[in-house]
């Protein structure tokens, strides 16, 4: 073998050399990449986990107010039923004595009939609206989990918006 053809051997094993130092290079870069991805990926999932589970509870407490609120609101009506009935009481016993008593117990009942049907009213709307919150929390969090992703930029865009619309409306104040 002559002296080109070993300075050409030796030029095909050092760029072998330098090939395989390049492919491991570029292997180690790709595996570390790999495992940055995979943490970020996993860090998303935290977060997203996170807000669905904030999104439910603002969810559910939105839900208990609207509760208490519809309580209060037949509480209310219950007192202002009892109140008009106590008060038409009053006005019959002070009206005409030859006052027909078929006429006053008519008249007792319905107003009877008109507590009980509020108080049936507000409480199967505070059942209906607790049922409708509960649902609601429940459709938030699986969608949360479906889709994690979506659902930190759907975060993303409403903390943006309310930002924007809390700012906004201390501008205008000024």
């Amino acid at each position: 073998m002559n002296q080109q053809d070993k300075n050409a051997s030796t030029a095909v094993e050092d760029i072998k050399t330098d090939v395989k130092n390049a492919a491991a290079d570029v292997a180690d870069t790709t595996k570390h990449a790999a495992h940055k991805a995979a943490d970020i990926a996993g860090d998303a999932f935290d977060s997203a986990r996170s807000s669905a589970r904030k999104v439910a509870e603002t969810v559910k407490d939105a839900a208990d107010d609207v509760a208490e609120t519809v309580k209060h609101s037949a509480r209310s009506a219950r007192r202002t039923a009892s109140e008009a009935i106590d008060q038409s009481g009053r006005h019959m016993r002070s009206a005409d004595e030859e006052a027909d008593s078929l006429f006053i117990d008519n008249l007792a009942n319905r107003a009877q009939d008109l507590a009980e049907r509020s108080i049936d009213f507000w409480a199967d709307n505070t059942y209906r609206a607790r049922r409708q919150f509960q649902a609601t929390a429940d459709a938030t969090t699986r969608y949360v989990s479906e889709q994690p992703g979506r659902s930190v930029l759907i975060a993303a865009a409403t903390g943006a918006a309310l930002a924007t619309a809390f700012f906004l409306g201390r501008s205008r104040r000024k």
